[in-house]
């Protein structure tokens, strides 16, 4: 038997790179292995379906009987992967590399976990070998060094594996304060010029592509970039492409990410340009400056106030203040992960800087967090039954607003959701209202299908924002009256456990707390690929475990 683990297809999946069996004479060594096989298939781990990833170095197995029936096998095998997951330390520890069992919590982790391995390695004086774990999970040859580990991690990134907002999310998080050329050195020109020709349409473009306002880190590393490749290089405009993505996931869908990276890319270089001459007239201003003139009371003369402006703007100690905490927040992306709690997944989404701002000092959200409102992601299925997918797609306004998240946020609120429940902060919106521009509110009555179903609008009618939410919220509860006899409160208020990444929601709840109303209507089905929940999308999981959450580490 002979595997890797790419390509990755299920959270369930079992690859094994190499397996040696030894029998005796007269035994089938095909049923041998068929066992074998069926046992690792049916063998669960702890946290797996919420998309726990182990990685196993060597398994080893004695004292099975050759004639041992399929319950013998699997009970063994079981115990066996039990107890080496309880013994699996994070691959972020300084010593996974020595351990016979590591794990990754979720599969965007184990990407940029080992990206910014391979980046900060590959930049290194001395060169180091990848883990032996590395390779296999990429499924990259034996023996890749990690030059040849860079391309392999960004092919898994690319679509449909991982949408393009989230790989650029998880690229930059990785890259951190890195050097971006060891990053872009270990990519040939050729594969480069390919990544760039399947995310340049421009053909889709009616208009011109507007530049985008990047943050000083992006700025940074593409500065970087550009000084040593140029700033038309397929390098730098791939990774100003993804810094465009990173900002605005929608470029990629309207085709306009490349266009706009260039568009980036010239009013940096135009900036840089216009440095060394605003440099040379800095410094004849300073030697223009009258000299300083005793009086006849022997007091120094005031220098004129302009010179004073220039030199407060330029030592101003709210600037220096805000580089002194982009370059903290830098330097510990520099510092050895340490392994999380267990139970514990960091969404490192929060860790990009915004587009209005510098790096964001907002803590990550934790994963595998404890909810008393497991239930309010049960309504994604009943915003999806009155038709909110079209309505954004009619509207594209309504999805710029995130009416699906002011949606379940004002639920929550009428559920009486505690204010700190993690089922909360996973919307990840700011406190702000709910506003919809004046002539989207004008041309709403218009359009029926920017209504739930059932509801609609007079023409003539005048609405202002609150009013269009409430339509959504009221119809909600309706839907969940007439459907099952269910109030808000029945839905949403039930304890459970929170999973979250860029990608993937999972919610985890107690089987004995099933609740057949639910079933019934189907409320806990998993919803799956959402792409106008969050802005990337996100693929929604439900699952029933036949103990407490709270009582269980994964």
């Amino acid at each position: 038997m002979e595997s890797t683990f790419a390509p990755h297809t299920g959270r369930l999946d079992r690859h094994v790179r190499r397996s040696v069996l030894r029998v005796g004479e007269g035994v089938s060594r095909h049923r041998i292995a068929y066992s074998l096989e069926e046992a690792l298939r049916l063998a669960t781990l702890p946290g797996e379906e919420e998309g726990r990833i182990y990685c196993f170095r060597s398994v080893s197995l004695s004292g099975i009987p050759a004639e041992a029936n399929r319950r013998a096998w699997t009970e063994q095998i079981q115990q066996l992967l039990g107890t080496l997951a309880a013994q699996a330390v994070h691959a972020s520890n300084p010593g996974a590399g020595s351990a016979n069992a590591v794990f990754f919590n979720n599969f965007e982790e184990l990407l940029e976990t080992l990206l910014r391995k391979a980046v900060r390695s590959h930049g290194a004086t001395q060169t180091s070998a990848p883990e032996w774990f590395s390779n296999s999970v990429i499924g990259a040859e034996p023996g890749a060094s990690y030059a040849q580990l860079i391309p392999a991690i960004l092919e898994r990134l690319r679509p449909p594996a991982i949408t393009p907002g989230a790989a650029a999310a998880i690229l930059f998080a990785a890259l951190g304060s890195a050097d971006p050329v060891s990053l872009l050195s270990a990519i040939p020109n050729a594969t480069l010029r390919e990544w760039l020709r399947e995310l340049d349409d421009q053909k889709t473009l009616s208009t011109p592509a507007p530049p985008v306002q990047l943050p000083s880190e992006l700025k940074t590393a593409l500065q970087r970039a550009a000084s040593h490749f140029s700033w038309k290089a397929p390098a730098t405009v791939w990774l100003a492409t993804q810094a465009v993505i990173s900002l605005s996931p929608a470029s990629w869908n309207s085709g306009s990410a490349v266009t706009r990276a260039r568009a980036t890319l010239r009013i940096l270089e135009q900036e840089q340009l216009r440095e060394p001459l605003n440099r040379a007239a800095s410094i004849l201003r300073e030697s223009a400056e009258p000299p300083i003139v005793f009086d006849d009371d022997d007091q120094i003369a005031p220098p004129p106030a302009r010179s004073l402006d220039v030199e407060a703007h330029r030592l101003s100690p709210q600037r220096e203040i805000n580089l002194s905490a982009s370059r903290s927040i830098a330097d510990e992306r520099l510092l050895p992960d340490q392994p999380p709690a267990p139970g514990l997944v960091y969404d490192t989404m929060r860790d990009l800087p915004a587009a209005s701002s510098d790096i964001s000092t907002t803590k990550p959200l934790s994963l595998g967090e404890a909810t008393q409102a497991a239930g309010l992601y049960f309504l994604l299925n009943v915003l999806q039954a009155l038709g909110i997918a079209t309505t954004l797609n009619d509207c594209p306004a309504l999805a710029e607003a995130n009416l699906a998240i002011h949606i379940l946020r004002r639920l929550a609120i009428d559920a009486r959701v505690a204010n700190g429940d993690p089922i909360l902060l996973s919307l990840n919106l700011p406190d702000s209202e709910f506003i919809l521009p004046a002539g989207t509110l004008t041309d709403l009555p218009l359009h029926p299908q920017s209504w739930p179903h059932g509801f609609s609008a007079s023409y003539r009618t005048t609405i202002d924002s609150a009013c269009y939410l409430r339509v959504w919220t009221v119809a909600t509860k309706r839907w969940l009256w007439r459907m099952g006899r269910l109030t808000l409160s029945d839905v949403i208020n039930r304890s459970g456990r929170l999973w979250l990444t860029r990608t993937d929601l999972d919610v985890t709840l107690p089987l004995a707390a099933a609740d057949l109303r639910i079933r019934r209507i189907g409320l806990d089905i998993d919803p799956g690929w959402l792409p106008w929940f969050g802005e990337c999308g996100r693929v929604v999981r439900f699952h029933y475990r036949d103990r407490e959450p709270e009582g269980s580490a994964c």
